[in-house]
Protein backbone atom coordinates (compact mmCIF):
# COMPACT_ATOMS: atom_id res chain seq x y z
CA UNK A 1 0.00 0.00 0.00
CA UNK A 2 1.53 3.36 -1.23
CA UNK A 3 1.95 5.52 1.82
CA UNK A 4 -0.46 8.32 -0.09
CA UNK A 5 -2.98 5.52 0.27
CA UNK A 6 -5.14 3.91 3.40
CA UNK A 7 -7.55 1.54 2.85
CA UNK A 8 -11.29 2.04 3.81
CA UNK A 9 -13.37 -0.97 5.54
CA UNK A 10 -17.10 -1.34 5.75
CA UNK A 11 -18.88 -2.99 8.76
CA UNK A 12 -22.17 -3.54 10.45
CA UNK A 13 -21.45 -2.67 14.26
CA UNK A 14 -24.31 -4.80 14.53
CA UNK A 15 -25.39 -5.08 18.86
CA UNK A 16 -28.37 -6.48 20.67
CA UNK A 17 -28.83 -7.35 23.90
CA UNK A 18 -30.76 -10.22 26.01
CA UNK A 19 -33.52 -12.48 25.26
CA UNK A 20 -35.77 -9.43 23.59
CA UNK A 21 -33.01 -8.67 21.28
CA UNK A 22 -33.00 -5.26 22.20
CA UNK A 23 -31.29 -3.08 19.75
CA UNK A 24 -27.63 -1.25 20.29
CA UNK A 25 -28.68 2.13 21.03
CA UNK A 26 -31.02 0.93 23.79
CA UNK A 27 -27.84 0.63 26.08
CA UNK A 28 -25.88 3.29 24.32
CA UNK A 29 -25.65 5.37 27.41
CA UNK A 30 -25.02 2.77 29.89
CA UNK A 31 -22.91 0.09 28.30
CA UNK A 32 -21.83 0.81 24.87
CA UNK A 33 -20.00 4.75 25.64
CA UNK A 34 -19.06 3.72 28.95
CA UNK A 35 -16.98 0.75 27.93
CA UNK A 36 -15.55 2.17 25.21
CA UNK A 37 -14.26 5.22 27.28
CA UNK A 38 -12.72 2.64 30.35
CA UNK A 39 -9.67 1.55 30.40
CA UNK A 40 -10.35 -1.74 29.83
CA UNK A 41 -7.70 -4.04 27.51
CA UNK A 42 -7.81 -7.04 25.68
CA UNK A 43 -4.48 -8.93 26.51
CA UNK A 44 -2.77 -9.82 29.13
CA UNK A 45 -1.55 -6.93 31.11
CA UNK A 46 2.22 -8.05 31.28
CA UNK A 47 2.33 -9.02 27.50
CA UNK A 48 2.13 -8.14 23.84
CA UNK A 49 0.11 -7.39 22.09
CA UNK A 50 -2.58 -5.84 24.15
CA UNK A 51 -5.59 -3.64 22.07
CA UNK A 52 -7.99 -0.78 22.86
CA UNK A 53 -9.41 2.12 22.27
CA UNK A 54 -8.12 5.94 23.01
CA UNK A 55 -9.60 9.35 22.30
CA UNK A 56 -13.31 8.19 22.14
CA UNK A 57 -15.46 11.01 21.47
CA UNK A 58 -18.68 11.37 20.00
CA UNK A 59 -19.21 13.85 17.17
CA UNK A 60 -21.59 15.72 14.88
CA UNK A 61 -20.22 15.61 11.43
CA UNK A 62 -22.41 16.53 8.30
CA UNK A 63 -25.42 16.46 10.60
CA UNK A 64 -25.18 13.08 12.18
CA UNK A 65 -24.24 12.00 15.23
CA UNK A 66 -21.08 9.38 15.29
CA UNK A 67 -18.80 7.72 18.21
CA UNK A 68 -15.51 8.08 16.88
CA UNK A 69 -11.90 6.77 18.37
CA UNK A 70 -8.26 5.30 17.48
CA UNK A 71 -8.31 1.50 18.03
CA UNK A 72 -4.36 0.51 19.37
CA UNK A 73 -2.34 -2.67 18.98
CA UNK A 74 0.35 -1.64 21.59
CA UNK A 75 3.19 -4.27 20.65
CA UNK A 76 6.49 -4.80 20.39
CA UNK A 77 8.90 -6.11 17.31
CA UNK A 78 11.91 -8.45 18.63
CA UNK A 79 14.87 -7.59 16.82
CA UNK A 80 17.74 -10.51 16.50
CA UNK A 81 20.23 -8.95 14.02
CA UNK A 82 21.39 -6.16 12.00
CA UNK A 83 23.69 -5.63 9.51
CA UNK A 84 26.72 -2.93 10.59
CA UNK A 85 29.88 -2.13 8.30
CA UNK A 86 27.99 -4.57 6.25
CA UNK A 87 27.99 -8.29 8.30
CA UNK A 88 25.10 -9.36 10.21
CA UNK A 89 25.20 -8.54 13.86
CA UNK A 90 23.65 -9.89 16.79
CA UNK A 91 21.67 -7.69 18.47
CA UNK A 92 18.78 -8.46 20.50
CA UNK A 93 16.80 -5.78 21.36
CA UNK A 94 12.65 -4.92 21.80
CA UNK A 95 11.49 -2.35 19.36
CA UNK A 96 7.77 -0.62 21.01
CA UNK A 97 5.38 0.09 18.24
CA UNK A 98 1.60 1.22 18.28
CA UNK A 99 -0.15 0.77 14.77
CA UNK A 100 -3.86 1.95 14.94
CA UNK A 101 -6.58 1.88 13.24
CA UNK A 102 -9.50 5.03 12.84
CA UNK A 103 -13.12 3.81 13.55
CA UNK A 104 -16.32 6.14 12.66
CA UNK A 105 -19.42 4.64 14.12
CA UNK A 106 -22.58 6.50 12.52
CA UNK A 107 -25.51 6.14 15.37
CA UNK A 108 -28.70 6.56 13.00
CA UNK A 109 -27.63 2.56 11.54
CA UNK A 110 -24.84 1.26 12.93
CA UNK A 111 -22.76 1.05 10.62
CA UNK A 112 -19.35 1.94 10.43
CA UNK A 113 -15.77 2.86 8.72
CA UNK A 114 -12.73 1.54 10.01
CA UNK A 115 -9.22 3.26 7.93
CA UNK A 116 -5.67 1.29 8.56
CA UNK A 117 -3.65 3.97 9.33
CA UNK A 118 -1.00 1.21 8.06
CA UNK A 119 -0.55 -2.17 6.86
CA UNK A 120 0.42 -3.32 10.67
CA UNK A 121 -2.82 -1.84 12.09
CA UNK A 122 -5.56 -3.96 13.85
CA UNK A 123 -8.78 -4.68 10.61
CA UNK A 124 -12.17 -5.54 11.51
CA UNK A 125 -12.04 -8.97 12.97
CA UNK A 126 -9.64 -7.76 15.91
CA UNK A 127 -11.69 -4.75 16.31
CA UNK A 128 -14.69 -6.95 17.27
CA UNK A 129 -12.48 -9.37 19.34
CA UNK A 130 -11.68 -6.35 21.31
CA UNK A 131 -15.30 -5.02 21.40
CA UNK A 132 -16.73 -8.51 22.73
CA UNK A 133 -14.18 -8.57 25.67
CA UNK A 134 -14.29 -4.80 26.63
CA UNK A 135 -18.05 -4.43 26.72
CA UNK A 136 -18.72 -8.02 28.28
CA UNK A 137 -15.59 -7.05 30.84
CA UNK A 138 -18.22 -3.86 31.39
CA UNK A 139 -21.14 -5.64 31.84
CA UNK A 140 -19.54 -7.90 34.29
CA UNK A 141 -18.01 -6.12 36.46
CA UNK A 142 -20.72 -3.48 36.49
CA UNK A 143 -23.67 -6.34 37.78
CA UNK A 144 -21.35 -7.24 40.33
CA UNK A 145 -21.96 -4.13 42.12
CA UNK A 146 -25.31 -4.38 41.42
CA UNK A 147 -27.74 -6.35 43.87
CA UNK A 148 -31.54 -6.12 42.21
CA UNK A 149 -31.40 -8.53 39.45
CA UNK A 150 -33.66 -6.87 37.63
CA UNK A 151 -31.42 -3.30 37.37
CA UNK A 152 -28.32 -5.49 35.85
CA UNK A 153 -27.20 -5.13 32.20
CA UNK A 154 -28.41 -7.61 30.04
CA UNK A 155 -25.83 -9.68 27.95
CA UNK A 156 -24.66 -8.45 25.24
CA UNK A 157 -24.75 -10.27 21.45
CA UNK A 158 -22.14 -8.31 19.63
CA UNK A 159 -21.64 -9.31 15.67
CA UNK A 160 -19.22 -6.89 13.68
CA UNK A 161 -19.76 -7.52 10.12
CA UNK A 162 -17.31 -6.81 7.19
CA UNK A 163 -19.74 -4.99 4.06
CA UNK A 164 -17.80 -6.25 1.10
CA UNK A 165 -18.64 -3.96 -1.51
CA UNK A 166 -19.92 -5.19 -5.43
CA UNK A 167 -16.45 -5.36 -6.64
CA UNK A 168 -14.53 -6.54 -3.60
CA UNK A 169 -16.64 -9.62 -4.09
CA UNK A 170 -16.45 -9.94 -7.93
CA UNK A 171 -12.90 -9.54 -6.99
CA UNK A 172 -12.34 -12.99 -4.33
CA UNK A 173 -14.36 -14.96 -6.93
CA UNK A 174 -12.86 -13.92 -10.22
CA UNK A 175 -10.73 -16.97 -10.10
CA UNK A 176 -13.66 -19.40 -9.15
CA UNK A 177 -14.42 -22.64 -11.24
CA UNK A 178 -16.71 -23.98 -9.25
CA UNK A 179 -18.67 -23.66 -5.90
CA UNK A 180 -18.61 -26.83 -3.87
CA UNK A 181 -21.24 -25.24 -1.19
CA UNK A 182 -22.04 -21.83 0.06
CA UNK A 183 -22.65 -21.71 3.94
CA UNK A 184 -24.34 -18.29 5.47
CA UNK A 185 -24.43 -17.82 9.47
CA UNK A 186 -27.42 -15.42 10.68
CA UNK A 187 -27.00 -13.97 14.09
CA UNK A 188 -29.72 -11.62 15.78
CA UNK A 189 -29.96 -8.54 13.41
CA UNK A 190 -30.22 -4.75 14.92
CA UNK A 191 -33.28 -3.12 13.37
CA UNK A 192 -32.27 -4.75 10.28
CA UNK A 193 -34.03 -7.16 7.97
CA UNK A 194 -32.38 -9.26 5.66
CA UNK A 195 -33.51 -8.82 1.99
CA UNK A 196 -33.12 -12.31 1.52
CA UNK A 197 -36.93 -14.58 1.97
CA UNK A 198 -35.05 -17.40 3.60
CA UNK A 199 -32.90 -15.18 5.65
CA UNK A 200 -36.40 -13.57 6.58
CA UNK A 201 -37.80 -17.10 7.79
CA UNK A 202 -34.98 -18.41 9.59
CA UNK A 203 -34.77 -14.86 11.70
CA UNK A 204 -38.18 -15.25 12.57
CA UNK A 205 -37.72 -19.24 13.90
CA UNK A 206 -34.84 -17.79 15.12
CA UNK A 207 -36.36 -15.61 17.77
CA UNK A 208 -39.41 -18.53 18.03
CA UNK A 209 -36.74 -21.01 19.63
CA UNK A 210 -34.60 -18.72 21.31
CA UNK A 211 -31.51 -19.07 19.27
CA UNK A 212 -29.07 -16.50 18.37
CA UNK A 213 -27.09 -18.53 16.09
CA UNK A 214 -28.17 -20.68 12.62
CA UNK A 215 -26.71 -21.27 9.54
CA UNK A 216 -27.99 -22.88 6.04
CA UNK A 217 -25.77 -24.13 3.62
CA UNK A 218 -25.94 -24.59 -0.42
CA UNK A 219 -24.72 -27.39 -1.82
CA UNK A 220 -23.11 -26.97 -5.71
CA UNK A 221 -24.24 -23.96 -6.91
CA UNK A 222 -24.25 -23.60 -10.31
CA UNK A 223 -24.82 -19.82 -10.83
CA UNK A 224 -21.42 -17.83 -9.85
CA UNK A 225 -23.34 -15.09 -10.72
CA UNK A 226 -26.37 -15.44 -8.37
CA UNK A 227 -24.06 -17.08 -5.86
CA UNK A 228 -22.52 -13.19 -5.69
CA UNK A 229 -25.96 -11.12 -5.88
CA UNK A 230 -26.99 -13.16 -2.73
CA UNK A 231 -23.52 -12.42 -0.73
CA UNK A 232 -23.67 -8.95 -1.93
CA UNK A 233 -27.59 -8.49 -1.24
CA UNK A 234 -26.92 -10.03 2.66
CA UNK A 235 -23.59 -8.35 3.03
CA UNK A 236 -23.50 -7.13 6.61
CA UNK A 237 -26.41 -8.96 7.50
CA UNK A 238 -24.94 -12.68 7.70
CA UNK A 239 -21.15 -14.21 7.13
CA UNK A 240 -20.48 -15.87 4.16
CA UNK A 241 -17.89 -19.06 3.91
CA UNK A 242 -17.34 -21.16 0.68
CA UNK A 243 -15.45 -24.01 -0.50
CA UNK A 244 -14.39 -23.61 -4.35
CA UNK A 245 -12.36 -25.00 -7.14
CA UNK A 246 -10.13 -22.80 -9.44
CA UNK A 247 -9.47 -24.05 -13.30
CA UNK A 248 -6.94 -26.54 -12.49
CA UNK A 249 -9.32 -28.69 -9.68
CA UNK A 250 -7.39 -26.91 -7.05
CA UNK A 251 -9.51 -26.94 -3.98
CA UNK A 252 -9.92 -23.71 -1.16
CA UNK A 253 -11.79 -22.47 1.55
CA UNK A 254 -13.04 -18.82 1.17
CA UNK A 255 -13.13 -17.45 4.68
CA UNK A 256 -15.73 -15.22 6.21
CA UNK A 257 -12.77 -12.80 6.63
CA UNK A 258 -11.81 -12.44 2.82
CA UNK A 259 -14.47 -10.50 1.88
CA UNK A 260 -13.66 -7.35 3.23
CA UNK A 261 -14.30 -3.91 1.57
CA UNK A 262 -11.28 -2.24 0.19
CA UNK A 263 -11.72 1.23 -0.88
CA UNK A 264 -8.70 3.50 -1.38
CA UNK A 265 -8.62 6.90 -0.34
CA UNK A 266 -5.71 9.34 -0.02
CA UNK A 267 -3.68 10.17 2.50
CA UNK A 268 -0.35 11.79 2.90
CA UNK A 269 0.24 11.40 6.47
CA UNK A 270 -0.56 9.79 9.79
CA UNK A 271 -4.57 9.59 10.67
CA UNK A 272 -5.47 12.33 13.27
CA UNK A 273 -9.03 13.44 14.50
CA UNK A 274 -9.18 16.26 12.35
CA UNK A 275 -9.39 13.88 9.65
CA UNK A 276 -12.75 12.50 10.39
CA UNK A 277 -15.06 14.86 8.53
CA UNK A 278 -12.73 13.61 5.64
CA UNK A 279 -13.16 10.06 5.76
CA UNK A 280 -17.00 10.32 6.07
CA UNK A 281 -17.19 12.39 3.09
CA UNK A 282 -15.35 9.34 1.11
CA UNK A 283 -17.69 6.95 2.85
CA UNK A 284 -20.38 8.19 1.58
CA UNK A 285 -19.72 8.68 -1.93
CA UNK A 286 -20.32 4.60 -1.77
CA UNK A 287 -23.57 4.83 -0.10
CA UNK A 288 -23.36 1.48 2.12
CA UNK A 289 -22.86 3.85 5.38
CA UNK A 290 -26.53 6.09 4.28
CA UNK A 291 -28.95 3.11 4.23
CA UNK A 292 -31.29 3.17 7.50
CA UNK A 293 -34.34 1.25 8.20
CA UNK A 294 -37.13 2.54 9.20
CA UNK A 295 -37.09 1.58 12.95
CA UNK A 296 -33.45 2.99 13.14
CA UNK A 297 -34.38 6.02 12.27
CA UNK A 298 -37.08 6.50 14.58
CA UNK A 299 -34.87 4.88 17.62
CA UNK A 300 -31.85 7.36 16.45
CA UNK A 301 -34.56 10.66 16.50
CA UNK A 302 -35.48 9.40 20.37
CA UNK A 303 -31.92 9.46 21.25
CA UNK A 304 -30.65 12.35 19.67
CA UNK A 305 -30.86 14.72 22.47
CA UNK A 306 -28.84 11.78 24.98
CA UNK A 307 -26.01 12.10 22.53
CA UNK A 308 -25.81 15.90 22.27
CA UNK A 309 -25.92 15.42 26.51
CA UNK A 310 -22.61 13.04 26.19
CA UNK A 311 -21.17 15.32 24.15
CA UNK A 312 -21.25 18.24 26.35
Amino acid sequence: MANSERIMYFANFNITYGPDEEPMLSHFEDIIYPAFLSDYKRGKTDEHPLFYMSDVKIKVIEDDYVLVGNYIKDTKYDVHTTIQNGELVSTPSSVPTAPYSRFIIFLKNHRMILVRNESQSPDIRSFQATVREIVNKYINNTNRKIKDKKKKLPKAFINIVNIPLPNDIEAVLKDVKKINWLKMRFFPLNNDINPIPVAQNIDLEMKKIGSKRAHIQFTSPESKEEVKGLIDRSAGLAVSTLEVMDENGNKTKIKEDQFTSSLKISFGRDIKPEDDPYIVSQAKQEGVVSVVSADNHSLYKRFKDIFARLMS
